[in-house]
Order: C-alpha cells, then sequence, then structure tokens
C-alpha cells in the first residue's frame, strides 16, 4: 500500500487535464497512488486517462461512474474507500507545483510529531490564482480572499469555510474519525475541516503549491472581494445572503447528528448555538454572532452577514 493517495474527481476534462496529471507525475515525492474518478464524460477524458493508465499503471487506478453524480459524490466515495495513511485531493483543472506532495507532506509529519500520530490532522496550503491559460492573476488566493488563516476554531469555521480541497491533505486518524462525508456538507473539504476542528488540529503552509486555473467551467472558483464587489452583492438581496447561513446550519446540524456522542461539551455548545442563528433576527441574531464569534473572514462580510439578518 502506498503511503498517500490522491483523489481526483474528472468531468470533460479534455482541455486540462493531461498538464494537471504530469504535474502530479513529476511530484519529487513518488509514495503515492492517484485514484481517478470519472463522472461519464462525454468528450476525450477517458481516452487520455487511459492513455496514462497505459503508462504508469502502478501509479494510476481509474473508476468510472454509470450516472453523473457529481464532484462532491465523486470526492467523497473515494474518501471513504481510501485505506492509505495521508489523503491528498486533486481538481481535474489545475497544475501543482513539483514540490506540493513533499512540502505539504512534511507539514503533517511535524504536526504528528507534535500532537501524536493518532491525532486528526488536516493541512492545507496557499496557492497561485490563474487565467485559463496558468497566467497569474492573484500570488495568494488567500490573501485575495482575505481568508484568516490564523483561526481556525470551530466557532469561525462553521460560518465558513477558508481551505481548497485541492490544497488540503489529511492523516490517517482524521480519515477514521470522520468515516462517511454527509450527504449534508456542502463539499467534501469543508467537512473535513469542521471534523479536524472539532477533533483535532488544522495547519497552514503559507506557500503556494499549485496553480489555481480559473475558467468558464469552474464548479467553485476565486471570487473578487473588492468593495464594490461585496456592495453589489449586498445589493443582491438579503434573501440571497440568509440561504448561504441556511446551507451552513443544515451542515452544521447533520455536523452534530453525525457526531453528537463523541463531540465535547464545548464543541456541542458551539454547535447548538450555531444551528439557533435560523431562527434569530436583529439584536439578537448581532449578540449570539459576537458573543460566539460567528465570524467570517473581513470585515465587509461581516457587515454583509448582519445586514442579512436584520
Amino acid at each position: 500500500m502506498h503511503k498517500i493517495d490522491i483523489l481526483m474527481a474528472t468531468y470533460n476534462s479534455e482541455k486540462y487535464i493531461s498538464e494537471q496529471l504530469q504535474s502530479i507525475i513529476n511530484q519529487t515525492y513518488k509514495d503515492f497512488h492517484l485514484y481517478i474518478c470519472d463522472d461519464v464524460s462525454t468528450d476525450s477524458t477517458s481516452n487520455i486517462l487511459s492513455e496514462y493508465k497505459l503508462q504508469y499503471n502502478n501509479t494510476i487506478s481509474i473508476l468510472k461512474n454509470e450516472t453523473n453524480k457529481g464532484a462532491k459524490y465523486n470526492f467523497s466515495s473515494l474518501f471513504q474507500n481510501s485505506q492509505a495513511d495521508y489523503v491528498m485531493f486533486s481538481d481535474h483543472d489545475d497544475v501543482w507545483l513539483n514540490n506540493k506532495i513533499e512540502v505539504t507532506y512534511n507539514k503533517i509529519i511535524e504536526l504528528e510529531n507534535t500532537y501524536s500520530k493518532d491525532t486528526p490532522i488536516l493541512v492545507f496550503t496557499d496557492k497561485f490564482v490563474t487565467d485559463d491559460k496558468l497566467n497569474i492573476t492573484a500570488k495568494s488566493h488567500n490573501k485575495s480572499e482575505k481568508f484568516n488563516t490564523n483561526n481556525f476554531s470551530l466557532n469561525r469555521l462553521l460560518i465558513g469555510n477558508v481551505a481548497s480541497g485541492c490544497t488540503i491533505m489529511v492523516n490517517a486518524a482524521l480519515r477514521k474519525i470522520c468515516g462517511t462525508i454527509n450527504s449534508n456538507a456542502l463539499m467534501h473539504d469543508y467537512w473535513l475541516m469542521l471534523t479536524a476542528a472539532a477533533f483535532g488540529h488544522i495547519g497552514y503552509i503559507n506557500i503556494p503549491t499549485m496553480y489555481y486555473r480559473q475558467h468558464n467551467n469552474n464548479q467553485l472558483g476565486a471570487q473578487n472581494n473588492s468593495i464594490l464587489n461585496a456592495l453589489k452583492n449586498i445589493k443582491t438581496g438579503k434573501q440571497n445572503l440568509k440561504n448561504m447561513v441556511f446551507k451552513n446550519i443544515t451542515q452544521a446540524e447533520a455536523f452534530y447528528n453525525q457526531y453528537e456522542n463523541i463531540l465535547s461539551d464545548s464543541n456541542k455548545y458551539i454547535l447548538k448555538e450555531f444551528i439557533k442563528l435560523r431562527d434569530k433576527r436583529n439584536i439578537s441574531f448581532i449578540k449570539s454572532m459576537v458573543h460566539n464569534k460567528f465570524y467570517k473572514s473581513g470585515i465587509l462580510k461581516n457587515l454583509g452577514l448582519i445586514y442579512a439578518f436584520i
């Protein structure tokens, strides 16, 4: 068994998949296996994957869905079947720097040496944001998004995720305690961040390890968090902003129900208080938000949050 599993979901990936596969093959750290699940692509993705499988048979395994399931299902099913010591996730349209695995692996080993190998640990990194031709448009995705990468407490993460799955590595202890990624999870990476915050530790590497390609077909992409854009988003209406929070609350309920028997009393309290936000408005919402530190990253985002519930 290889020490690291890399899990990749593909769907109509013919335009970019070869570059990403080659960037993974070229990694300085070699003790990994790449599991790819294709979601019924209708272009030449399957042919490209087959060619790489022939060339790198001991490194690549390919699975195919019978019907289109979506990225969350693809990643979740791959994750559920992994038995590796460490797990990483890969999008189909990015390009990794050749030391991405090595840098991330060294960090997770460092944290395991500090907290023990039995402690659930997640590590994620920064990334370059690029256009479709890999021209860099932002040297730091997390700075451009104004993410707070100094505070990974559960109350902060419940209101918003700060880690992209394509930058994440988790250890076996986190994989085991997570088990099945809940169907109400907003995305696999978000669920893993919540699990690590509740039961273990999160480490951040403040350097880019990949090119995060932005193009018309991105399912989830980088956002422009300028003041003008924030104001424009606010003007789209309270209900849109509320709906974002309600989805997070539904995820929090699922998280509480799945892990109720092993959650600490303090984390139970935080989750219950967050779930109660669904019925709070005006001053009661603001008081709970401040008291429990349900803060998003950035002043404008928090003002938008308050605006949605007054």
